[in-house]
């Protein structure tokens, strides 16, 4: 009998290991699509028709100039890189591209089940968030302050002695305003109140409520 469990548990690995090389050269052929990148460079300028279409030729010209430099992602051995858990292949199954409007966060429970109820929702994990944003598009995002209560993924966000959890943060907040996405805190977060928000929800208001004047205020259409 235990020679049975075990040689089920090594076929259980074999294929776990399998499915993360699978997802692995996914993820690194998705980050290094051109094809891609200037899709979601056109998607973006749509979306914002002012300030996006202005910014649309040098994007292009960057993709042009850089079209020849190594792939940093594909030039790393996948055994150096994060192993993806089943919880991360349900997120890349989810950050798979949608319709309508689509909110990528850092959420505690009821903010996340409030807002699938209005947009695509994209949640973000420490260990991999500014990878998930840098290859999802999304408009907006959103870092709910009650994400950061113990329990959850994010629990101890901006408490002194965890600085993973700021610097997790303030990662994906770089890849979101490179991307020109902007970043929302809602509630109240002391510790993190600093980190220059484009805008912020007062503690109280429910996000979901508050999204479509985030929406009229970034010029963000409400498709759904």
């Amino acid at each position: 009998m235990a020679d049975r469990q075990v040689a089920r548990l090594k076929a259980a690995l074999a294929d776990r290991e399998a499915r993360v090389k699978i997802l692995e050269a996914r993820v690194a052929a998705l980050e290094g699509s051109t094809s891609l990148k200037v899709g979601r460079a056109v998607t973006d300028a749509a979306r914002r028709p002012g300030k996006g279409v202005v910014q649309l030729p040098r994007e292009l010209y960057r993709m042009w100039r850089h079209r020849g430099a190594p792939n940093v992602v594909t030039s790393v051995d996948a055994r150096e890189r994060p192993m993806f858990t089943a919880r991360d292949e349900d997120r890349l199954i989810a950050a798979a591209p949608a319709t309508g409007l689509v909110v990528a966060g850092v959420l505690g429970p009821a903010a996340a089940e409030a807002l699938a109820e209005v947009a695509h929702v994209v949640p973000l994990m420490p260990h991999d968030a500014a990878l998930v944003l840098d290859t999802t598009d999304v408009d907006l995002v959103i870092v709910d302050a009650a994400a950061g209560q113990p329990g959850g993924p994010w629990a101890y966000l901006g408490v002194p002695g965890v600085p993973d959890r700021d610097r997790a943060l303030l990662a994906l907040m770089g890849v979101a305003r490179d991307r020109g996405r902007p970043v929302v805190l809602a509630g109240s977060a002391p510790a993190i109140a600093g980190f220059g928000w484009d805008a912020t929800v007062p503690p109280g208001t429910p996000v979901a409520e508050a999204l479509p004047g985030l929406c009229a205020r970034f010029g963000i259409e409400e498709l759904r």
